[in-house]
């Protein structure tokens, strides 16, 4: 070990290999093992480096994820909110066209009751003209006919109230209240005149005697 020399790396001094400084210009050798130490520290910085690079990328992944977890959420929500408003138009609008089907329904129907209705009423009223004419002139031997019959009203279980024009030739002019029944069993009808109607057209028409008279 004694015979053993090394060399100073600053002056180029011969040195013994044990000793720890330069005699000629002081200056310090490091021991092996430290030299090894640091070597191995060196050596290990990179892997260290490396290390933290890849915990780094694992950061970055992991946030990555989250954030394209989120992302995915988020267009989920955006996607189950418009189809819902897609279908809650359309459920509105489906709403809204079956209620206008359901009101133009009724109405049809409504018009199609009341066209049969004014139809019975128009067949009533032109049947009744004759009825009356005959109440008027071989019931109550009144010279006068009947001009026309006007329902205006359904009192239900087919009567109806209106109104009579009877006339005469001399221009004599009147209107009663009647009530026309459809007799349906038979197919006829009845005309009713109460009293201040017969009253009223004795009033206003002279009796066939009468006429005889003048």
């Amino acid at each position: 070990m004694d015979n053993e020399f090394k060399f100073c790396p600053q002056c180029g001094a011969k040195v013994k290999a044990s000793a720890k400084f330069c005699p000629k210009c002081g200056h310090r050798f490091v021991e092996m093992t430290t030299n090894q130490s640091d070597d191995q520290s060196h050596t290990d910085l990179p892997h260290g480096s490396r290390k933290k690079d890849n915990d780094g990328n694992q950061f970055f992944k992991h946030r990555n994820w989250i954030i394209g977890s989120i992302l995915a959420v988020v267009l989920i929500i955006v996607t189950i909110a418009i189809a819902s408003s897609i279908i809650t138009k359309q459920q509105v609008q489906a709403r809204k066209e079956a209620m206008i089907q359901s009101s133009q329904l009724k109405e049809s129907i409504k018009k199609k009751k009341q066209a049969k209705i004014d139809a019975t009423e128009k067949e009533l009223s032109h049947s009744a003209v004759d009825v009356v004419t005959d109440m008027i002139q071989n019931d109550w031997d009144l010279d006068a006919e009947c001009d026309s019959v006007t329902l205006t009203s359904s009192y239900g279980g087919n009567q109806y109230g209106g109104y009579a024009d009877v006339s005469d030739d001399d221009g004599d002019h009147t209107t009663v209240d009647v009530t026309v029944t459809d007799v349906k069993y038979n197919d006829r009808i009845s005309v009713e005149i109460d009293g201040d109607g017969h009253d009223q057209l004795n009033n206003t028409f002279n009796t066939y005697d009468d006429d005889d008279y003048y």
